[in-house]
């Protein structure tokens, strides 16, 4: 074998293609849950009802807390435990089939691309380096191939032959592969360049995080949310007490009532001007809104004791909870999500 077949073989062989396969069932699979997976087939606002819907079903506090306190984080978890179970679990025969497709896709444009070059320098009496030029051009992206990482070669006269060769290393090649990628639990997350998870995640959570200035509730760019929830929740609580604030943002600036906008301020401001609190809530819309969402009050009766733990504040007092709101349930809950 020339110096040059040498090459090309180091070039297929050196887990390029793998790569390449890898990466585009990462693109596809993400692009496939964007369609098909009801967390995933909408806004981000839709993806945080599917979230707050999971959290109810499973009942896990820290994860509760997470969510309240690092929302992303949360989002980020949410987004890699759905993938996983996506490919794993739900989907692996569809998935399967996709990389099928994907590692017949690969070696068929590799094949073309070989093909094409060497009919090109055929037609225009080339040598090896037009032929590395039209092959280089027609792989830079599936196989990121570059003129760059071929040297140290003497001319070729037999393009048929260096094409054969190639085919036959690409079709060794192929094979390793489908036997790597036979079954979906082969499947090594680690290969992806960006994993289907990362891919999700940058397209719901490279945005905006701030937090309403009250609940903590989060919403990108235009810094309002559809999840205002008590306050109570943040941990806010009446100063000088251990008397949890457990009023709704949106219901709180309906009213005359004061507040501190932070822990070491001597000043109070007006609940329903709380825009002249200071930067943090002057770029906030907070409608005022008598509508409380059930979910948050079913989740502040259902966690109560944890909270008070949490906080090491209590439900008493002014932050007593309304007998009313103990009256929803799980199911109740997550149906309100619905209606949102």
């Amino acid at each position: 074998m020339s110096s040059i077949e040498n090459q090309l073989h180091n070039q297929i062989e050196n887990g390029k293609l793998h790569k390449a396969v890898y990466d585009q069932t990462a693109i596809d699979l993400a692009g496939e849950m964007q369609l098909s997976h009801p967390a995933f087939s909408g806004n981000r606002s839709n993806m945080e009802k599917h979230i707050l819907t999971s959290l109810a079903e499973e009942e896990n506090f820290d994860k509760c807390m997470t969510y309240i306190h690092n929302p992303r984080k949360h989002f980020e978890r949410f987004s890699r435990e759905n993938v996983e179970k996506y490919i794993l679990t739900e989907k692996r025969s569809k998935i399967l089939t996709m990389i099928e497709g994907n590692i017949k896709g690969k070696e068929q444009r590799v094949s073309h691309a070989v093909q094409t070059a060497t009919k090109t320098v055929k037609n225009k009496n080339g040598n090896t380096n037009m032929w590395l030029r039209e092959l280089s051009s027609a792989l830079k992206d599936e196989l990121k191939f570059a003129e760059k990482h071929f040297s140290d070669f003497c001319d070729i006269t037999n393009f048929d032959f260096l094409e054969e060769e190639v085919r036959e290393v690409l079709a060794n090649r192929i094979m390793e592969i489908n036997r790597s990628l036979s079954n979906v639990s082969l499947l090594d997350m680690k290969q992806f360049r960006e994993r289907p998870d990362e891919i999700l995640i940058k397209h719901f959570c490279d945005c905006c995080w701030v937090h309403c200035p009250f609940c903590k509730g989060h919403k990108p760019k235009d810094h309002n949310v559809p999840f205002h929830r008590p306050k109570g929740i943040n941990g806010c609580h009446f100063r000088n007490t251990v008397e949890f604030w457990i009023d709704f943002c949106t219901t709180s600036v309906t009213s005359n009532c004061r507040f501190y906008p932070s822990h070491e301020s001597e000043d109070t401001y007006l609940l329903k001007e709380y825009r002249k609190a200071g930067p943090r809530f002057a770029d906030w819309s907070i409608t005022p809104d008598l509508s409380e969402l059930p979910y948050w009050k079913w989740f502040v009766c259902r966690y109560q004791k944890d909270l008070e733990r949490f906080y090491d504040k209590k439900f008493q007092g002014r932050g007593e909870i309304p007998n009313e709101w103990r009256k929803f349930t799980k199911q109740q809950a997550i149906e309100s999500l619905k209606k949102i």
